[in-house]
């Protein structure tokens, strides 16, 4: 496993890349991601940068790939246009663009950036978890507005399912969960979920 870059060197490799200064939260989670021993939950305000922590792990694994669960198909294409402007390979997944072609694609490791909405997780993404070769290169799979793990439950019943994940992927892929609001009562709901 490697090394967990320090700080600064997050610091200066993020602003290489992105021309952002991340913030001190913003490196100890990233940091928290990189050193795979636990899941990782970040609580910050709405327009704070929480996106830019998906991707910043993807700067210190040459050959790693994030998955970003995201409740809205809008998030997962914009996020999949930033990327690409900073040439990082990217895919937002939805019911249109989860053709075979596309899966065979983010299996032969064409893409490091890869958003999805539950329900595709949970469904076209079954031969995937499967795939040594795939699994050893995740760093992490996001939970993008952790919250709805909760309080979604109800009419997306993938995010009730997704604690199915755990027995399918090595265990030392954490999930990553940030939010603008969780509450306790919320943040255990979906700890005891996931």
């Amino acid at each position: 496993e490697p090394s967990v870059p320090s700080l600064t060197d997050i610091r200066t490799r993020v602003r290489e890349k992105f021309g952002q200064r991340p913030c001190l939260w913003q490196l100890q989670a990233v940091q928290a991601i990189l050193r795979r021993d636990k899941d990782v939950v970040c609580i910050a305000g709405t327009g704070s940068g929480k996106t830019l922590t998906f991707w910043m792990p993807l700067l210190f694994r040459p050959d790693g790939i994030q998955i970003v669960v995201t409740p809205l198909n809008i998030l997962g294409e914009q996020n999949t246009r930033e990327l690409q402007q900073n040439r990082i390979s990217a895919i937002a997944l939805n019911k249109k663009t989860a053709t075979l072609r596309n899966m065979r694609d983010i299996e032969e490791g064409k893409y490091r950036a890869i958003t999805v909405n539950p329900e595709i997780l949970s469904g076209r993404f079954e031969n995937l978890w499967k795939n040594v070769q795939f699994t050893q290169r995740l760093i992490s799979i996001t939970w993008d507005e952790a919250h709805c793990v909760s309080t979604w439950g109800d009419f997306r019943e993938e995010y009730r399912e997704a604690h199915r994940l755990r027995y399918i992927i090595p265990r030392q892929i954490p999930f990553y969960l940030p939010s603008a609001t969780m509450p306790d009562v919320v943040l255990n709901d979906v700890m005891r979920i996931l």
